[in-house]
């Protein structure tokens, strides 16, 4: 018998630079999925910040790559739809696509669905661990 594969739910609260909640997210997601583990990951309130496309700091880890290779691993990104909206992340008069289950966005990485906040219920659900970084 194969045993099932453990997933990890993680949610991020905190903006990309203001701490290095979103770059230990992404270390511990890493190496979670190096270790066989399945991830998911929810942006909630400044976390959404992380989805921003063209991220260029400097002296900092780059949150927007590290998500992208996350998933390019096989890790779930999700994204709050209303604090994208709050925030500026969606196109004006941005409606759900169901074909590619997300809310399009220009502003946000193709890694990162916009999402409703039942994403990451669903991902409560499915995980056998669950991590959260910042407050918000």
């Amino acid at each position: 018998m194969v045993a099932k594969k453990k997933t990890l739910s993680m949610m991020l609260f905190s903006g990309s630079y203001g701490s290095q909640d979103a770059e230990y997210m992404c270390r511990i997601a890493e190496k979670a999925i190096d270790m066989g583990y399945d991830v998911q990951i929810f942006l909630y309130g400044d976390g959404v910040n992380a989805q921003l496309t063209d991220q260029a700091p400097k002296m900092f880890y780059n949150v927007g790559n590290a998500l992208e290779r996350l998933s390019e691993k096989g890790a779930v990104i999700k994204s709050c739809v209303r604090c994208s909206q709050a925030r500026g992340y969606l196109d004006k008069d941005s409606e759900f696509d169901e074909s590619q289950d997300r809310y399009p966005s220009s502003k946000t990485i193709d890694a990162v669905k916009i999402y409703s906040l039942y994403g990451f219920i669903d991902m409560i659900k499915q995980g056998d661990q669950i991590l959260t970084f910042g407050s918000s």
